[in-house]
């Protein structure tokens, strides 16, 4: 009588437990020890891909001073290597975003009987910056290849002398003003970008 073959059954073996010290640990990669001055206070610490994050945000400029870690020295942004590239990457975007047209709403006032020779200087002023159209007395929408600085001095060059002006920019959401008192200017500054439901301190 023919004896069967002996088949033996292979069972796929279990994986080895990993030890508790053995696991990842993302710290480990990217250590939260890059430092920001801001002024004269040092914020942090924050990862590398923080920083690099915040360079693709356009938040860093070249000569933000970083430091590495505990210890390091505050250097401009630019000479810290992983963050160079994507900085330059990000003043040359911003640099192409601002040859590009933008829209600005300009409100002027108030009126206190120099209206029509108000809206006829920002008129003439608004002219030399791109295309323009008043749909409400005193309100312009502009439409120039000019920045937020440049239009802001123009307008404000070129009303008479009490003139307040307030000129919101569309392509990067900024606000600029002339004229307000310093109680106004802080009033805007308190509420331009602020969080809607500020933690309670």
């Amino acid at each position: 009588m023919r004896t069967r073959p002996r088949i033996d059954r292979v069972l796929p073996r279990k994986p080895a437990r990993t030890e508790a010290g053995s696991a990842l640990n993302l710290a480990e990669l990217d250590p939260p020890v890059w430092h920001i001055m801001s002024q004269t206070k040092a914020h942090g610490p924050f990862t590398l891909g923080q920083l690099q994050s915040f360079a693709d945000a356009g938040k860093i400029g070249p000569l933000t001073r970083i430091s590495s870690g505990n210890g390091e020295p505050f250097l401009p942004a630019l000479d810290h290597t992983p963050l160079r590239a994507r900085i330059e990457a990000a003043l040359d975007n911003r640099n192409a975003r601002r040859a590009e047209a933008s829209n600005f709403v300009i409100v002027s006032g108030p009126d206190s009987g120099a209206g029509t020779l108000r809206r006829h200087a920002l008129g003439a002023a608004l002219n030399t910056l791109g295309r323009f159209a008043e749909p409400i007395p005193g309100t312009f929408v502009l439409r120039s290849d000019r920045p937020l600085t440049d239009v802001r001095r123009t307008l404000a060059s070129a009303a008479p002398d009490g003139t307040q002006l307030m000129i919101f920019e569309s392509r990067d959401a900024k606000l600029g003003w002339t004229g307000l008192s310093s109680q106004g200017a802080e009033a805007v500054r308190a509420v331009w970008d602020a969080p809607i439901n500020p933690s309670a301190d």
